[in-house]
């Protein structure tokens, strides 16, 4: 299994305080012999609404446009094999501020979220910001939600 993101525990604290219960940290998806794992899979009610939750810290990177593309990347590689697995599920993005306000609201960083097919989430904030639900850090950290078509 995949080291956690900095921020992987943060965005738990996010999901419980939104209401949601953390199924499985580390969810599995199999697609023939090889094995992705998606960070967090979390349901909300009686099950009935489930979510999977990749984390990205967008930090220590020495290329942001590099971090950019992996994580893009990856996110096309996780729907190919939802989709392959017929896996109706939705996929959503947790991001810290600084990449929801940094590469990803950049030029670059919109442009590959719409060839991605990567949309802003269902509540709206303040400044006319998108976000699902929100938990910050002392070193001021937020986490922002980003959810996959």
């Amino acid at each position: 299994m995949p080291a956690k993101d900095r921020y992987h525990d943060v965005v738990i604290r996010a999901l419980v305080k939104a209401g949601w219960r953390v199924i499985a940290e580390q969810a599995a998806v199999l697609v023939g012999g090889r094995r992705l794992w998606i960070d967090i899979e979390a349901a909300k009610g009686s099950d009935s609404l489930s979510i999977l939750v990749e984390v990205k810290g967008f930090e220590n990177m020495p290329s942001p446009v590099n971090y950019l593309a992996e994580a893009v990347g990856k996110y096309v590689l996780y729907r190919a094999a939802l989709n392959y697995g017929k896996v109706t599920t939705p996929l959503y993005m947790a991001v810290p501020t600084m990449a929801y306000t940094g590469i990803l609201d950049e030029d670059l960083g919109q442009q590959a979220i719409i060839a991605a097919g990567i949309r802003y989430p269902l509540k709206k904030s303040g400044g006319g910001r998108y976000t699902e639900a929100t938990e910050s850090e002392p070193d001021g950290a937020c986490i922002c939600w980003m959810r996959w078509i």
